[in-house]
C-alpha cells in the first residue's frame, strides 16, 4: 500500500522472506548454474574464468559465486582486485557454513542493485513492474535477473533493445535447462520491457508515514482492508472537491472494526493542494466540540445522577463568568437529557458538567484513552465540554469503539466484561477472543446501551432555527461536533460493525462560518456507511437494565405526586436517582385558590399533586409546550408566602460578574436584566440600589447601567411583592 525512501536516498525493503520460484531458476540459471553444490566458490568457475581471461587477454569473467556476490555487496566500496577476490572466497566459505542456501540466496535478493537507487528484488518488483515479486511472470523475472549484472543496461529508456535482447537470451537458456516450456519461452519474448518505473504505491500515504514514526524500516502487514481505503478515497475526493469551493480544504476519516479495534481504512487527508496536504489530520489534535457529550451523558446515566428522561435545566446560564450558548442561541426551559444529547444543546450540558464534576470527568475520559487531555481541571473549567480540550481522530474512535465493544462483550459473555476490552486503535491487528479475565469498566453495557440510543436520533437546527430530525436508513450511533470559531468539523459514528469518525476543517485553524459537523463532517460519515457492509444495531442488553417508575412530565424518580407515572428501563444505580422536585403537593381552598397553613385551616385545604417548574425555566417551557399550566394563584391574603413562586430573575443569576465595555464615546453600554413573573398581566418596577429604574409589562427586560462595583437589583410587583439580586459590575 505504500513506502517510504531510506535515509541514504535508496529504494529498499527489509530483507525479503521468500523467493519466488521463476526468480530464483532465472537467477541461478544466469549467476550461479552450480549454487546448490558449491559451498561458496566454484573451482569449476574459477578455472573457466580463467581460460577466458586468458584467451582474452583481459578480464571478461570474475568467476563470482552469488554467495560471493553477497560478501561483496556487504563490503561497500572495497576495490576488486586480486587480493580482496581472496578475502571475498574465504568469507563466502564461512558464510556457506552459517546459512542456508535459501537465506544466501534471500540475502542476495534483498541487496542486489536493479538499477538507479532501486535496491533489492521486491522493490525492483514493484519500480518496474508495480507488483508483488510473486506475481512476476517469467519474463519479468528474467529480465529482472540480468538487471544486477549489467550496470549499461539499467537505464530502461536507453538500451531497452540490449536488455530486452539479454533477457531474451536467457529465456532461452531456461527453456534449454528445461526450467521453463517451448511455449513459456515464445510467450516470455513477446513481452514488452517496460518503459520507465512506476512511481510505488501510495494508498494510505499518511498512515505510511504515521506507522514510519513507530517502527521504521520495517515491513508492516497492517489491518487495512483495500476496499474499505478505496471507499475512503473517493468519498475523501468527492467531499473535497465541494469543500474546497468554501475554501475548506483539509478533511480526514477513518474506519475501526468495533470489535477488534482494526483500522480498517485511514484517510489523513483528502487535500490535492498546498493547503497543508500533508499533515495527518487523523493524528492532529484539534478542539473536541461537542463529541464528549455522549461520554459524558453515559457516565451520568451509569453512575445514577440521571435517568434518560430527567428534564435539565436550559434557560441562559451564567457560571462565574462563563456564560454558555446554545448553537441557535434559543432556549427550551427544560428539556429531557437524552433530547438534549440528540439535540446538542450546550446549557444542559455545562449544567451536566458541573453536577458531575470536571475533574472526575477528566478522569473518565483519560480512561477511555483520550490522553491528549492533560490539563488540570482549573485548565479546562466547564468549557471541557463545549470544545475547550483537546483531541485527534485516532483516540476519538478508538475511546468510541471501546464503549461499543464493552457493550457487544457484555451481550456475548452473560453479563460479563472482559478487563483488556477498552484499548486504543491498532493498524496490527487486535485480538477479539474470550478470557477468564474479568473487570467492571467504568461504564456498563446498560449505559452505553442507553447512550447510543440517544446517538440514534440526531435532531439539528435547521436554517430557520426549528429542531428537524436527521434520519439515516442505517441505524447508527453518531454524534457531531463544531468547535469555536468554526474552526472543526466533526462527525463519529458507532455500529456493531464498524466505528467512523469524520474531521473537516483548515489545518492551519483557518475557521469558516459554513464548517459546522452536522453540515459537513456528517454528510461525509454517512456516505462512508452507506457504501460498508451492515448487520444492524447494539443488541439491548436486557440483563443489565431494571425497570424504574418514572414521572411522565419530569423523567425523574416518580414521586407520590407525579401524574402520569411511566416504567423506564436503566441501570441497576438510577434508583438513586433524586425523586422529582418539580411534582409538588399544592393545597388550594374550595374556591380553587392557593393557600398556605398561614393563611388557611390545614382541614380546609384540598391536596392536587401539580407539575411546576421554577418561573425562570416556566418561562421559556411554555413557549413550546401549549399544553403546561401554572398552578392557580394565590388568594390575596396568602401571596406573601409566595414570593419566590411568583417571579424571578432569569438574568442576572445569584454571584454573577458582569463586564460592560464602554463605546466609542467612552461612556459605558447597557447590561439587559430579565425577569418572569408567573401571572402574564402583573407589572414590575425595577430599583437599581436605592434608585428607581422604571416599570415594565408583559416582556420584563430592563436596561441596566452603572459603574464598576457591588450592587442590587430589586423588583416589586404591584401587589408588593419582591425580590433582590446581587450583582458586581466589572471593569
Amino acid at each position: 500500500m505504500g513506502a517510504k525512501i531510506a535515509k541514504d536516498g535508496q529504494w529498499r525493503f527489509p530483507l525479503i522472506d521468500s523467493i519466488p520460484l521463476h526468480f530464483e531458476n532465472a537467477i541461478l540459471t544466469f549467476e550461479d548454474q552450480r549454487f546448490k553444490k558449491h559451498l561458496g566458490v566454484d573451482p569449476i568457475a574459477i578455472g573457466r574464468a580463467i581460460l577466458q581471461n586468458f584467451k582474452a587477454r583481459h578480464i571478461e569473467s570474475g568467476a563470482s559465486t552469488l554467495t560471493m556476490q553477497v560478501i561483496r555487496l556487504s563490503r561497500k566500496g572495497k576495490p576488486r582486485s586480486i587480493f580482496q577476490k581472496i578475502i571475498e572466497m574465504i568469507l563466502a566459505t564461512r558464510l556457506e557454513l552459517s546459512y542456508s542456501k535459501t537465506e544466501i540466496l534471500q540475502l542476495y535478493a534483498s541487496h542486489a542493485p536493479f538499477g538507479g537507487n532501486v535496491v533489492g528484488l521486491e522493490t525492483a518488483s514493484w519500480r518496474y513492474f508495480n507488483k508483488a515479486p510473486e506475481r512476476l511472470s517469467i519474463a519479468e523475472s528474467a529480465m529482472l535477473a540480468v538487471l544486477p549484472n549489467a550496470p549499461s543496461l539499467i537505464h530502461l529508456s536507453k538500451n531497452r533493445i540490449k536488455l530486452k535482447e539479454k533477457r531474451n537470451r536467457l529465456l532461452n537458456k531456461m527453456k534449454n535447462e528445461g526450467f521453463i516450456s517451448h511455449t513459456d519461452y515464445e510467450l516470455g519474448i513477446l513481452e514488452p520491457i517496460p518503459a520507465s518505473p512506476f512511481p510505488l504505491p501510495s494508498v494510505a500515504r499518511h498512515l505510511l508515514e504515521f506507522v514510519h514514526t513507530k517502527t521504521p524500516g520495517k515491513v508492516i502487514s497492517s489491518t487495512i482492508d483495500p476496499t474499505i481505503q478505496s471507499i475512503l478515497t473517493d468519498v475523501g475526493n468527492y467531499h473535497y472537491a465541494l469543500n474546497s469551493q468554501s475554501d475548506i480544504q483539509n478533511l480526514s476519516i477513518l474506519v475501526l472494526d468495533t470489535k477488534t479495534g482494526n483500522t480498517l481504512g485511514y484517510l489523513g487527508n483528502a487535500s490535492h493542494t498546498l493547503h497543508e496536504s500533508a499533515v495527518d489530520m487523523v493524528q492532529a489534535k484539534r478542539s473536541s466540540g461537542s463529541v464528549l457529550k455522549p461520554m459524558l451523558y453515559a457516565h451520568l446515566v451509569n453512575e445514577g445522577k440521571i435517568l434518560p428522561t430527567s428534564l435539565i435545566k436550559d434557560t441562559p446560564t451564567h457560571i462565574q463568568g462563563f456564560n454558555p450558548k446554545n448553537y441557535n442561541r434559543k432556549y427550551s426551559g427544560a428539556t429531557p437529557a437524552n433530547k438534549a444529547l440528540s439535540m446538542s444543546l450546550n446549557v444542559p450540558a455545562v449544567l451536566s458538567l458541573q453536577q458531575y464534576g470536571v475533574e472526575p470527568f477528566i478522569r473518565r475520559l483519560k480512561a477511555l484513552g483520550l490522553s491528549t487531555i492533560d490539563k488540570s481541571a482549573d485548565h479546562y473549567g466547564l468549557s471541557l465540554i463545549l470544545g475547550g480540550a483537546e483531541v485527534n481522530l485516532w483516540e476519538l474512535c478508538g475511546a468510541y469503539a471501546s464503549m461499543g465493544r464493552i457493550l457487544m462483550r457484555y451481550n456475548e459473555e452473560n453479563g460479563r466484561y472482559y478487563s483488556g476490552d477498552v484499548f486504543p486503535p491498532s493498524y496490527l491487528g487486535n485480538d477479539y477472543q474470550k478470557s477468564d479475565s474479568y473487570k467492571a469498566h467504568s461504564l456498563t453495557a446498560g449505559s452505553v446501551y442507553l447512550t447510543f440510543k440517544a446517538m440514534r436520533n440526531v435532531i439539528r437546527p435547521s436554517e430557520e432555527g426549528e429542531w428537524e430530525q436527521f434520519e439515516s436508513s442505517r441505524p447508527i450511533a453518531w454524534k457531531t461536533g463544531t468547535s469555536y470559531g468554526h474552526r472543526d468539523a466533526w462527525a463519529i459514528g458507532v455500529s456493531p460493525n464498524y466505528t467512523i469518525g469524520v474531521w473537516v476543517g483548515n489545518a492551519d485553524g483557518e475557521g469558516k462560518s459554513g464548517l459546522v459537523g452536522v453540515k459537513k463532517a456528517g454528510p461525509v460519515l454517512f456516505d462512508v456507511l452507506n457504501r460498508l457492509p451492515y448487520v444492524g444495531f447494539f443488541e439491548e442488553p436486557l440483563d443489565d437494565l431494571v425497570p424504574i417508575p418514572s414521572c411522565g412530565k419530569s423523567g425523574f424518580l416518580a414521586t407520590p405526586y407525579c401524574t402520569p407515572i411511566d416504567t423506564i428501563y436503566t441501570v441497576q444505580e438510577s434508583q438513586n436517582v433524586v425523586a422529582c422536585p418539580y411534582h409538588k403537593l399544592i393545597h388550594l381552598d374550595s374556591n380553587g385558590y392557593r393557600v398556605s397553613s398561614t393563611c388557611e385551616s390545614p382541614s380546609k385545604m384540598n391536596h392536587l399533586g401539580w407539575f411546576e417548574l421554577p418561573p425562570s425555566m416556566a418561562y421559556y417551557y411554555r413557549k413550546n409546550h401549549p399544553e403546561y399550566q401554572k398552578s392557580p394563584s394565590f388568594r390575596s391574603d396568602c401571596l406573601q408566602t409566595a414570593t419566590k413562586e411568583l417571579m424571578s430573575f432569569i438574568y442576572p443569576t445569584e454571584k454573577t460578574s458582569i463586564y460592560i465595555p464602554l463605546n466609542v464615546e467612552g461612556k459605558r453600554e447597557q447590561a439587559i436584566f430579565k425577569a418572569t413573573h408567573q401571572d402574564p398581566k402583573s407589572i414590575l418596577y425595577w430599583h437599581l440600589d436605592s434608585e428607581y429604574l422604571g416599570f415594565t409589562e408583559d416582556i420584563h427586560t430592563m436596561g441596566i447601567q452603572s459603574n464598576p462595583g457591588q450592587h442590587t437589583i430589586t423588583i416589586v410587583d404591584q401587589l408588593g411583592n419582591t425580590i433582590s439580586q446581587r450583582f458586581e459590575i466589572i471593569q
